[in-house]
């Protein structure tokens, strides 16, 4: 945060400086030179995005200088091609980061292909053969494309429930509620089950992740409550898909910024010659 500050005081300063310098007869053009040789001093110094933004402010403000604005149109693809090779290098490291997380949580996983499923999903080995139809619990699953969910099931009591919460020493949190509906919320045989998806339920899986606690109540809530202590084996599930499920979004999300960048510094490259031949 200290860096962020920090560079917004410097960009400030320095375009304060520039302006505050430049009162003479020919003030539009030395302010123009000026936030040139101040983003050239900027590009050398590694502050890349400073170079920019007083790039930006050349063009906005003095459009008329066109000495300036042809050197600005040359400095402006270098420090983009050289602020997205740092951030290629930094992507690069998240990149290498989750995907030594997801192979190492990928050991506890194993894969369950239900011909009756549209897609098959990741669960913890522990809960591959657990039927969970016949017992009250939680068993959270990953979507191959790294999607978090969870299926509660519940044949204590009929409740009707619509939603479940989480309570431990750190506090409580719920899913959102999923209506009745035969499908995602189904009842049979005295048994009721819910299939929370994503942002309905990951509350459920961060709350775990952030406050390990073997004591936690599971609740079913509906036309009534129904309290029982959250098994271990449950709490793991949700743990670790959670973290997996997140692993698997990282490294999609980093995967696709990765290829605008490459993208991006093509760009950058081609309008660097350009602008050298101009």
């Amino acid at each position: 945060m200290c860096n962020v500050v920090n560079k917004a005081v410097t960009a400030a300063a320095a375009l304060a400086l520039v302006m505050t310098a430049c009162n003479g007869k020919n003030a539009e053009k030395e302010s123009a030179e000026s936030l040139v040789a101040t983003a050239d001093s900027a590009l050398n110094a590694g502050d890349y995005r400073l170079a920019i933004e007083l790039l930006d402010t050349l063009q906005s403000k003095y459009p008329a200088q066109i000495e300036s604005q042809r050197k600005g149109m040359h400095l402006r693809p270098l420090a983009m091609e050289k602020m997205t090779v740092a951030e290629m290098q930094m992507t690069d490291s998240l990149q290498a980061y989750y995907a030594h997380l997801q192979d190492s949580l990928m050991n506890y996983f194993t894969f369950v292909n239900n011909p009756e499923l549209v897609e098959g999903y990741y669960v913890i080995k522990e809960s591959a053969n657990s039927n969970l139809f016949n017992r009250t619990g939680v068993e959270a699953r990953v979507s191959p494309d790294g999607g978090f969910y969870l299926i509660s099931s519940l044949n204590a009591r009929q409740v009707r429930h619509t939603s479940i919460s989480l309570k431990g020493s750190a506090g409580e949190v719920s899913t959102s509620e999923v209506a009745y509906d035969g499908d995602r919320n189904y009842r049979s045989g005295g048994t009721e089950m819910i299939t929370f998806i994503g942002a309905e339920c990951d509350t459920l899986g961060h709350f775990l992740t952030a406050n390990p606690d073997k004591k936690v109540t599971l609740t079913f809530k509906g036309a009534s409550n129904y309290s029982t202590p959250l098994s271990a084996n449950d709490n793991r599930s949700i743990t670790l898909a959670y973290q997996l499920g997140k692993a698997m979004e990282q490294s999609r999300s980093l995967s696709s910024k990765r290829d605008f960048l490459d993208r991006q510094l093509l760009l950058a490259r081609d309008q660097a010659a350009r602008t050298d031949k101009d």
